[in-house]
């Protein structure tokens, strides 16, 4: 590795664990064009207009169309993007209380989940779909019901899926070396984070290759690595055993609710 290619992953490193700047770039007094206060800072402390607020131009129509689509102060475009490069540091960040530093994680979730059926059905227009078949028998009819309404309503199910491991997240990293306050409802705001992600890559898998679900696993390795500091083995092992927990649940549930819905039927 060249000592300009170490250089570059220095800086990118650098810009993981903190990318926002907060210098106040405000040297000169200046007067708030909304109500009229004197301060020097990037902001009014009275109003909170942003400092240098000018006559209108091309800048003000950008912004008004950014902010039309979420995107101007806390960027969904931004956060989608330290979503992908920073994962961990942007949980931590927002868990900490640096809420500014993210869109809306819950409205994130659902504007990404609109994002990924568009895809879908795109993928349908061009690619075609194969023909819907009786997947599972009359015998767990429920299991049927629960796959279609899941299609149907894919940020809810995704988040639902993602819940389980809220429980086993919180018993195996509680004690992290960087993040050891960590509770559960961190843990569903986590989640949230992460069904975004999960979400996200299926979108671009859906356009171009289905490979790139393949590197959700990876992300989530590399989240928790970076939001709780466990090394690489110490991560991955944690993670195994949310897995098998989390997966357990999910079986045990799909049993319960299988057996009580064809329970309700025979004696309904």
């Amino acid at each position: 590795m060249t000592d300009e290619m170490k250089e570059r992953w220095r800086r990118f490193r650098a810009w993981q664990e903190n990318p926002f700047d907060y210098t106040n770039h405000s040297e000169h007094a200046t007067r708030c064009a909304n109500c009229g206060t004197e301060f020097r800072d990037n902001f009014c402390p009275r109003c909170g207009q942003k400092a240098g607020t000018g006559p209108i131009g091309w800048n003000t129509v950008k912004q008004g169309i950014l902010i039309l689509w979420g995107m101007d102060t806390r960027s969904l475009s931004f956060t989608l993007i330290q979503l992908l490069l920073r994962p961990g540091y942007l949980v931590r960040d927002y868990l900490s209380g640096k809420r500014q530093v993210s869109f809306p994680p819950v409205k994130m979730l659902f504007i990404v989940a609109i994002a990924n059926v568009l895809a879908s059905r795109l993928h349908t227009m061009l690619y075609g779909s194969a023909a819907e078949a009786d997947t599972f028998p009359d015998a767990v009819a429920f299991m049927n019901r629960f796959m279609t309404w899941a299609q149907e309503n894919m940020a809810w199910s995704t988040l639902l899926f993602m819940t389980v491991f809220i429980l086993p997240t919180w018993l195996l990293f509680r004690r992290a070396p960087r993040y050891p306050r960590h509770n559960l409802p961190e843990g569903f705001f986590l989640q949230v984070f992460m069904a975004s992600l999960s979400l996200f890559i299926d979108m671009f898998a859906q356009l171009t290759s289905p490979w790139l679900n393949s590197l959700f696993p990876v992300c989530y390795v590399v989240t928790y690595r970076q939001l709780f500091g466990y090394g690489w083995w110490g991560t991955l092992w944690r993670l195994a055993l949310c897995v098998i927990i989390g997966f357990g649940l999910i079986i045990f549930a799909f049993i319960a609710a299988t057996v009580w819905f064809n329970a309700g039927a025979l004696f309904g």
